[in-house]
């Protein structure tokens, strides 16, 4: 009678041990729970940071893409350099024909017909030129051809004369200026002071376009 009482004792101690660790078990796993809930509450997945993940998963294949479309193509650096090399091709032909036209507007005898001899034994050429036209003058009413080396008439026969010959005015030096056997008719003789060369021009007056030249003789050094 004592023994199952014992037992039925035992069983129960043992059953109360068992509920209680139990109990606790569950006690704690109930504060994990409300811990981890409570954690989630305060501390909820950031939306903008979401937001950024996705932005950088969705550029790295347009990086990707840009360095593709980056890459050099051989072919197209090719063409490009050919093209500015043809560039440079036409500029340095445009240039050259640049110069030439240059040299010729410069040259006073371009064009010009020339022939050996002249009116004179001391004439080494004969320079006639159709291209050639009136300078230009600032005076007005009747022309009187004046020879007075400190009038507006001079300076413009001196200017006439520079042009037809190619001779600067303040690098020549006037040997004679005077009348070419018309009132409206000069002739002169001048000497370039760098090269020494000697010309004789013959001028007439155009009225309102001033004096052109219409003949120059180089003369024999």
């Amino acid at each position: 009678m004592e023994e199952n009482r014992s037992s039925r004792y035992e069983k129960q101690d043992k059953r109360r041990k068992a509920n209680f660790v139990l109990n606790i078990l569950i006690g704690i796993v109930a504060i994990l729970i409300v811990l981890v809930a409570s954690q989630l509450l305060r501390n909820p997945p950031s939306n903008e940071q979401a937001t950024t993940n996705q932005e950088n998963e969705s550029s790295a294949p347009a990086s990707d893409d840009k360095n593709q479309s980056g890459g050099e193509d051989p072919g197209s650096n090719d063409d490009s350099n050919e093209t500015a090399n043809d560039q440079d091709d036409q500029a340095d032909k445009d240039n050259d024909e640049g110069n030439s036209d240059k040299s010729d507007s410069d040259d006073p005898f371009a064009g010009a017909k020339v022939t050996e001899g002249g009116s004179s034994s001391d004439v080494e050429q004969t320079i006639v030129n159709p291209e050639w036209k009136a300078v230009g003058t600032e005076q007005t009413g009747d022309h009187v051809a004046t020879y007075d080396d400190s009038s507006k008439d001079w300076a413009e026969m001196l200017k006439a004369m520079s042009y037809a010959t190619g001779v600067s005015e303040d690098k020549m030096t006037v040997v004679w200026l005077g009348n070419n056997g018309g009132p409206q008719d000069a002739k002169g003789t001048i000497k370039d002071k760098e090269s020494g060369e000697k010309y004789k021009v013959e001028i007439t007056w155009e009225d309102g376009n001033g004096w052109k030249p219409t003949k120059v003789e180089k003369l024999k050094s």
